[in-house]
């Protein structure tokens, strides 16, 4: 006896799958230049009673400039963040406040980054065994074999605590769709895991900060596949501050409590 047709036609499709596949990787050209529009809405608490001591919401735009390029399809990248948001002085006169953070590293084809540089001059250049560590755990390295819908990797790097005790911080990657933006052929990719970073920093012959920032991280990136950079991303952090600051050998601890949510788009590619 015939199937019905409806039963037909979900049988014909049973064990289909989508066969599209692409590989996964950066592709750099000589003084290339990308250019996304940012922004970050923060919450900030302390201690365990959950009351906000600050919200603000900041946007600006960060460029990301190819100066070298390496072998092996990698590149050195020149990065700055610019960041703009309203504050009050101590005449509660509202202004605009911006801050500008310069990076200069090395990422290979893979997206794998390394050689960090920060500016000589610049006190936050203490800072720079946080940051390698903030861009190694945050940074997907893309897998060696072509991925498609429903491809799940992980990545973890093994943190080195100021105790000697030795931490895993994973992030899990899945493949959820391919899709078309704006003339950009984009595969879409959703994230979860967690950071681990732990700093010491003398800031002056007074005052050290020692810590470990833990930060539950969920997000979703679309990575233009054909160009080979990221075309959009979206991404909400939840960071447990454990600070402890040292001043003229009086230490006070502290735990704050941070919530972003950041989001940054491409502009302009040149």
């Amino acid at each position: 006896m015939a199937l019905p047709l409806l039963v037909a036609l979900l049988l014909a499709g049973c064990g289909q799958r989508s066969s599209k596949q692409v590989q996964l990787q950066m592709k750099f050209q000589p003084d290339r230049e990308l250019i996304y529009e940012q922004t970050n809405e923060q919450k900030i608490s302390m201690g365990d009673s959950g009351e906000v001591s600050s919200l603000s919401r900041s946007k600006g735009e960060m460029i990301q400039k190819v100066v070298e390029i390496l072998s092996e399809g990698g590149a050195k990248i020149d990065e700055a963040s610019t960041w703009s948001w309203s504050e009050k002085d101590t005449n509660n006169t509202i202004k605009v406040v911006s801050r500008t953070e310069n990076l200069v590293y090395q990422m290979a084809a893979n997206g794998k980054i390394s050689a960090l540089e920060l500016p000589s001059d610049d006190k936050e250049s203490q800072w720079k065994e946080y940051a390698q560590s903030n861009l190694e755990q945050s940074q997907p390295t893309f897998p060696d074999e072509p991925v498609g819908k429903g491809y799940i990797w992980m990545q973890t790097v093994k943190v080195f605590m100021p105790s000697g005790e030795k931490l895993d911080a994973s992030t899990t990657y899945k493949v959820t769709d391919f899709v078309d933006v704006d003339g950009h052929k984009c595969v879409v990719i959703d994230y979860k895991g967690n950071l681990i970073l732990p700093f010491d920093v003398i800031e002056s012959d007074t005052l050290t900060r020692k810590g470990v920032d833990r930060v539950d991280v969920t997000g979703q990136l679309w990575f233009d596949y054909e160009h080979g950079y990221v075309f959009s991303q979206q991404e909400k952090d939840r960071i447990a501050a454990e600070r402890s600051k040292v001043l003229t050998n009086q230490a006070t601890r502290y735990t704050a409590y941070i919530e972003n949510e950041i989001y940054f788009h491409l502009k302009s590619a040149k």
